[in-house]
């Protein structure tokens, strides 16, 4: 006797998924499972633990054997599903933006932190300027929270822009129209003598020579180039950045920048040899890792 074919439940294929995906040494097999899933089945995670029982179509097993395959080759399951969280808020993503990493959260706080203990709170009338903006998740996540902040968001790709767009929109409510977006070459559209509270970015700051097989796998071929390399060491675009920096500062103005640990000793050495600028202090990030410089205008 034949044995009856199995029965493909969501339980079912969220076991088999999760131990295929810890074949292909993902991180966290059984939540990308979930989350590709629900992205099928058009329902959130939570649901699925409602409907274990329940046999997604045909259609709906298509979508997801369909994810599952990318996901084993290296593509970021934010890219799967077009979206993904940042500061508890969701922001639409695609392979022209990079991909928000919790890291970048210490940057918001750090500004919210600036803003509380400078300007008189939450509440204050601040401008903003985001240099290499990418999907927006700063600008907006920033007018989401600082009610009456004015911020401009720049970076030099069309494509990123258009994608941050979308976010200025999906929060148009919150934001009203606080929140400008400009193509840029860092500075370079810039009116002669615009000037701003803070100055945030989270430039390219991954140098080529730091290439090893989890970054060639996971991020080198998916995420784009331009948003994650800064030259052969890292900082490339950061050093042409910083001179300009204090003269986009108002007076006491602040600059927030993320940057990769391995960078950072070079460049605090170089904000504290950048006239009108002076090193304030770094925060870190959960790992204990040096994340966020930040400087004052002086």
């Amino acid at each position: 006797m034949s044995s009856a074919p199995e029965i493909w439940t969501v339980l079912r294929l969220l076991q088999w998924t999760t131990d295929y995906l810890k074949k292909q040494e993902i991180a966290s097999p059984r939540l990308e499972a979930e989350i590709l899933l629900a992205e099928a089945m058009k329902c959130s995670r939570v649901e699925l633990y409602t409907r274990f029982d329940y046999e997604p179509t045909a259609d709906e097993r298509a979508v997801f054997k369909g994810h599952i395959q990318k996901r084993a080759q290296g593509m970021p399951v934010a890219y799967l599903v077009g979206h993904k969280e940042f500061y508890s808020l969701d922001f639409l993503v695609d392979p022209n933006v990079l991909i928000p990493r919790p890291e970048t959260e210490f940057l918001i706080l750090g500004l919210f932190d600036l803003v509380k203990e400078h300007y008189g709170g939450m509440a204050a009338s601040v401008s903003i300027l985001d240099v290499g903006t990418g999907s927006g998740i700063l600008p907006v996540t920033a007018g989401f929270h600082l009610k009456n902040a004015e911020i401009l968001a720049v970076d030099i790709s069309a494509e990123a822009l258009s994608t941050a767009q979308k976010n200025v929109e999906k929060y148009a409510k919150q934001l009203g129209n606080r929140v400008t977006l400009q193509q840029s070459d860092l500075f370079s559209t810039l009116p002669e003598g615009k000037t701003f509270d803070f100055i945030l970015s989270n430039p390219p700051y991954v140098g080529r020579k730091e290439i090893n097989a989890e970054l060639e796998k996971n991020v080198y071929r998916y995420e784009p180039h331009t948003a994650l390399f800064g030259g052969e060491n890292g900082t490339e675009l950061i050093e042409r950045m910083l001179p300009e920096i204090p003269r986009r500062l108002n007076p006491n103005g602040w600059f927030l920048m993320e940057l990769s640990p391995m960078i950072h000793d070079g460049i605090v050495d170089s904000m504290q040899k950048t006239p009108g600028l002076k090193y304030v202090k770094t925060l870190k990030d959960l790992d204990q890792q040096q994340r966020i410089v930040v400087g004052i205008k002086n």
